[in-house]
């Protein structure tokens, strides 16, 4: 019988940081780049690229072909999109625009089979087609839940989010956050960076693992200095835009 092992759950669980990137390329070959490099985890998102699920399936699979954990960012949180996505093997699933307890306990219960959940049951990829032994308590037990903190309203209800049974991680979408209260873009303002250390407190006070954006080298490790242990460090067509546009303006010795 095959084994349905998370281990970035696992690693975050024990306290440990961990370092991933966002995908927003339909590419399964940009995976296995991050997956060389030694990056520990991978968000897929399907929420703002054309990636769709057959897509994102080739894409778990360079993953996990190098040891690799992948998470699906859904489009948004309706119950069929997340079983969907883990019917066909996504490790964790990570719910965008999460704004209150009782948003975040719905996800929860479409995530886990019964008793503790109302997620239809199937026998597709994510169950290795039937070979994974007691696959309903495996998966409700390494399957990570994440829930993104994104708003003023998300912010001022963390405090009841993170005591939801079931939610292993809020990760704080820092442009959308900076957008709701005001500053947009301003993913360090200090209305920002007073509603991150908010999450980040209530997080640590409940054994919720704490996860942000942070894209520039020093902030994450300024993040990860911080607290926060599941940290997205780049977004892979941004980077590649910023390296594309500096070696062409290096190689025509031009500022812009």
């Amino acid at each position: 019988m095959y084994t349905f092992k998370n281990k970035l759950k696992a690693d975050l669980k024990a306290g440990e940081t961990r370092f991933g990137a966002f995908v927003t390329a339909p590419c399964p070959e940009v995976v296995e780049v991050l997956a060389i490099a030694g990056y520990d985890f991978v968000i897929l998102d399907t929420e703002h690229t054309a990636s769709g699920i057959e897509t994102v399936v080739d894409m778990m699979r360079a993953a996990e072909a190098y040891g690799m954990t992948p998470i699906v960012r859904m489009p948004d949180d309706t119950p069929k999109n997340m079983s969907r996505y883990q019917d066909v093997g996504a490790y964790g699933v990570q719910i965008p625009m999460v704004h209150t307890a009782e948003q975040a306990a719905a996800i929860v219960q479409a995530m886990k089979y019964m008793p503790d959940g109302i997620r239809g049951m199937s026998g597709g990829r994510g169950t290795a087609w039937g070979r994974i032994a007691d696959y309903r308590r495996v998966s409700d037990e390494e399957t990570l839940i994440a829930v993104m903190c994104e708003s003023r309203t998300a912010v001022d209800s963390i405090g009841e989010i993170v005591k939801v049974p079931g939610v292993d991680a809020v990760f704080i979408g820092a442009y959308d956050l900076s957008q709701s209260l005001g500053v947009p873009g301003q993913t360090t303002h200090p209305l920002v960076e007073e509603a991150v250390q908010t999450v980040l407190d209530a997080c640590l006070a409940a054994d919720v693992i704490p996860g942000i954006v942070a894209p520039d080298v020093e902030l994450a490790r300024r993040r990860a200095a911080q607290g926060f242990r599941y940290i997205t460090i780049l977004d892979d067509m941004a980077f590649f835009m910023d390296c594309v546009e500096d070696r062409l303006r290096r190689v025509r010795g031009t500022s812009h």
